[in-house]
């Protein structure tokens, strides 16, 4: 799946949000959120401190390849002096969309997305998911499985334990009065 693919599929599970590539408790995410859960990535927490720079857009190389590394021209008029004029595509993609698509509003989803054709390898290589931490650590969908599972069982221990513990304090409640 190409990025630009990703990110149309990806809006169709989460609600545009500036800022953050995702949101568990809210569903929401900006292009570079949405196209990963398109992907079938999930979310967990990050293993290590990051660079403010990189926390933006943390692991997309790892999902898309290293061609979301190349720095290119951006195609907005910002300010150059708060924006450079050559961005990682990555960087270009998040800016684009919180600042153009959902702050200013002058460019929508699908002009972003054409945009980002225009960048993206025609050739689909597919990069090895790596366990790479990002901003909120993007897992391949074998470790998700294996991580729900895990949550999973020690949510059954959790229960078993509420359930026994409130047993005994009924049964020493009615041995006291």
């Amino acid at each position: 799946m190409r990025l630009s693919e990703a990110i149309l599929l990806g809006s169709t599970a989460l609600a545009a949000k500036a800022g953050r590539q995702y949101s568990s408790e809210t569903q929401e995410g900006c292009a570079l959120g949405m196209a990963a859960i398109a992907r079938g990535c999930t979310f967990g927490p990050a293993t290590q401190p990051f660079a403010v720079r990189e926390r933006r857009t943390l692991g997309a190389e790892g999902i898309w390849g290293i061609w979301v590394l190349r720095e290119v021209a951006r195609p907005c008029n910002c300010w150059r002096f708060r924006v450079p004029r050559e961005m990682r595509i990555k960087d270009i993609v998040a800016h684009l969309f919180d600042h153009h698509v959902i702050a200013k509003k002058n460019w929508n989803l699908e002009r972003l997305v054409a945009w980002v054709e225009t960048v993206e390898p025609k050739e689909v290589l597919q990069p090895e998911m790596p366990r790479a931490a990002v901003s909120r650590e993007i897992l391949s969908a074998s470790d998700a499985m294996e991580l729900r599972r895990e949550v999973e069982e020690w949510q059954g221990v959790r229960r078993a334990f509420e359930v026994r513990h409130q047993l005994s304090r009924k049964r020493d409640r009615r041995v006291t009065t």
